[in-house]
Formats: structure tokens, sequence, C-alpha cells
């Protein structure tokens, strides 16, 4: 009988990896972090059109909740910190992967539209926003926000080992580098940025 594999990112490295599916547990092969099929299971699980209107909802909490989250990029405050976001954003991202799986012919299709709610919502929410009356205003926060998804948005949604983990960050980095040729991002992990803080990581990028 064939074994039968399944496409899961690690939530150490962040690489893609290929698993049989009848394997309780494993190892990442290229960084060797013990992991388990239960880490995974919300991908498993049934999906309805809640996780939609969630999503929806929801998309751009990761940056509306946490206007201050690029004051705690330093050595001492960002594991912590990063710890809380990631459980805080979690949901959004775990409801978007229910869908997409649920969905699997339109996955692209589906993902594509979520990166465009995202920077519609982006765009609305600097456009709208109270504190952001005058140009200058408006393009201090938006890369105030850009620097929360480059530091924590991004490094939290690999890390959650999902399988839109790499598609959605990959996605919304290339969109965002169309629609904002001179203020773009790089990917990166959690691992990543808490062990550059010794060295200069290009976070940044056109």
């Amino acid at each position: 009988m064939p074994v039968v594999t399944v496409t899961r990112i690690c939530k150490s490295c962040g690489r893609e990896i290929q698993v049989p599916s009848e394997l309780p547990s494993f190892s990442c092969v290229y960084c060797g972090t013990k992991l388990s099929m239960a880490d995974y299971a919300v991908s498993a699980c049934p999906s309805d059109p809640a996780d939609l209107a969630y999503v929806e909802a929801h998309l751009l909490d990761c940056v509306r909740d946490f206007p201050d989250a690029f004051k705690q990029f330093n050595r001492k405050k960002y594991e912590p910190f990063y710890q809380t976001y990631q459980g805080a954003v979690a949901p959004v991202f775990e409801a978007m992967d229910r869908w997409v799986c649920a969905h699997p012919g339109d996955r692209q299709a589906l993902l594509a539209g979520f990166v465009e709610q995202f920077m519609d919502q982006w765009e609305s929410f600097h456009q709208n926003h109270p504190k952001a009356r005058s140009k200058r205003a408006r393009e201090k926060m938006a890369f105030s926000n850009k620097l929360t998804l480059a530091w924590f948005t991004v490094p939290a949604i690999r890390g959650l080992g999902l399988s839109v983990s790499e598609d959605f960050p990959r996605l919304l980095r290339d969109r965002f580098r169309d629609a904002y040729p001179d203020n773009g991002f790089e990917l990166a992990t959690f691992e990543e940025i808490r062990g550059g803080f010794r060295k200069r990581f290009p976070l940044f990028g056109k």
C-alpha cells in the first residue's frame, strides 16, 4: 500500500517538509526539531462560513490592536511580547487555514483574496484613522505598522506551522511591494529575529 504524505511547515525553522500521514510524531529534516501531528490538528478541523466571516472581520487586528508593538523590538522585550502577540492573532490565521483547507481547489484564489482584503483594510485604516489626518501622519503610522508586520505578524504566522503559514506571508509581501515599492519588508522567522539582535538582519527591502 503506497505511503500517503502530507506537507507540514516546521514550527522552528519554517521550512516545508513532507511527512507520512500515519506518523504521530516526526523530526524536521532541516533543523531536527521534534514535532507532533497533534500540533497541526487545526488544519484537519471542519470549517464553516463562520471561519470566513471571522477572518474578514479580524484580519487587520494583527496591526489595529497593537499600535505600539514596534516599541517592543529589543533584546529584553521581544520574546515575551512575541509569545503574547502570537497567541492573540493565532485564531484568525487558524480560521483562515481551516477555510482554505476545506476548499483545496480554490486555495490560490482564496489566499489571493485574503491578501487583497488585508490590503484594502490596511489602506482604509490609514486613510481614515483620526490620528492620521495629514499625509505625514499617515506615512508615519503606516511605517510603524509595517514594522509590526515584519517583526511580529509574519514570524507569528510562520511559527504557527499551518498550511497557509508560508503562502499567505509570501503573497502579502509581494503584494505589499507592488503597492508600496519603497516601503517593503522581508520574511523572517521568530528564531531568525531573536538571534539577529547581535547582527543586522535584512527585514526590509524593495
